[in-house]
């Protein structure tokens, strides 16, 4: 007598299951179409850059953080390709340390086929967790990078190895940032490739404030620098395996900032011992073009700068005069 009054579960867990299924629905389609605008649909990322060009050989592959960037710039691949016939792709990606980047070249080596590699390489990268690990799990940079099951795999083995915090695979993963960006309302922040044609004026307080900014824990402590130059070692061991030779170079950097540089003379001498055990080519440019007119912001270079250290420095190298 009493079951025909017990209240029956199936109504209550079948529209569970509908609303759950419309859910995960609307859900799809709203991450499809933020990978299709968001992530996929400009080149500025690193990430972006080797998905557009998936498939490709190229003769040089840069890798760096923003010091890099003017190189694409000022058009160094065209003009390397218009008088030597190589091919370069900058994938360096803004404020990424070799944490990051050796994601990036494990992803090149999924989707590329690789000649040469350049690092292009600043002290700053290899003293802070800011340009590393936190780079992995930064939402505007996920916002922008392709889902992909190479990438997922990549930045999971990378998340393991090095026991990051897993909310950045997560987010990854599940499209959060893509569907929810991290600031509504952005501020002006670096703008790079709008400002490339103009001339720095010099300021002392300028200076100090970049370097602040980069160097948000101070001067390189060893333990730090010593892992970090660790991870560019397992970079270049793994281009090495992949038959890949690699160029180092320490950008072009204008004196008044190159002299503010916190322990760069101790850097310099980690890196060179690092490198001379992989007989690995270094190229120290950083006092190579010192005036300020060629630079765009503190630390930058513009145009001019570019056209300079293309001239009388890449292309030399690179085409082999």
């Amino acid at each position: 007598m009493d079951t025909a009054f017990r209240p029956s579960t199936r109504a209550p867990l079948r529209s569970l299951l509908v609303f759950a299924a419309v859910f995960a629905l609307l859900y799809g389609l709203a991450l499809a179409t933020a990978e299709r605008v968001v992530a996929r649909g400009a080149t500025e990322t690193a990430f972006q850059k080797l998905l557009a060009a998936r498939g490709q050989h190229v003769d040089w592959l840069v890798l760096g953080a923003s010091h890099a960037l003017p190189l694409d710039y000022g058009d160094v691949p065209q003009r390397l390709r218009d008088e030597t016939g190589q091919t370069m792709l900058v994938a360096a990606e803004i404020g990424a340390g070799p944490l990051y980047n050796r994601a990036v070249f494990e992803q090149a080596l999924e989707d590329l086929s690789i000649g040469r590699m350049i690092y292009v390489v600043d002290a700053f990268a290899f003293g802070s967790r800011e340009w590393n690990e936190a780079r992995l799990s930064d939402r505007g940079l996920l916002r922008r990078t392709p889902l992909r099951l190479s990438t997922a795999r990549i930045l999971a083995s990378t998340a393991l190895r090095h026991r990051l915090d897993p909310r950045g695979l997560i987010d990854y993963l599940s499209g959060f940032s893509k569907l929810n960006p991290a600031d509504r309302f952005p501020q002006a922040g670096w703008r790079g490739a709008e400002t490339f044609d103009r001339r720095f004026r010099p300021s002392r307080h300028a200076v100090s404030a970049r370097i602040d900014y980069l160097y948000p824990d101070g001067a390189p402590q060893a333990e730090d620098l010593g892992r970090y130059l660790g991870m560019l070692d397992a970079m270049i061991a793994g281009a090495a395996t992949a038959g890949i030779e690699v160029l180092v170079i320490k950008p072009p950097l204008p004196e008044a900032f190159g002299d503010s540089l916190p322990e760069e003379a101790t850097f310099d001498a980690a890196l060179r011992a690092r490198l001379a055990r992989r007989d690995v080519d270094f190229l120290d440019l950083s006092a190579a073009i010192p005036g300020a007119e060629n630079y765009f912001d503190t630390d930058h270079l513009n145009r001019a700068g570019v056209d300079t250290l293309y001239r009388d420095y890449l292309r030399p190298r690179l085409a082999g005069d």
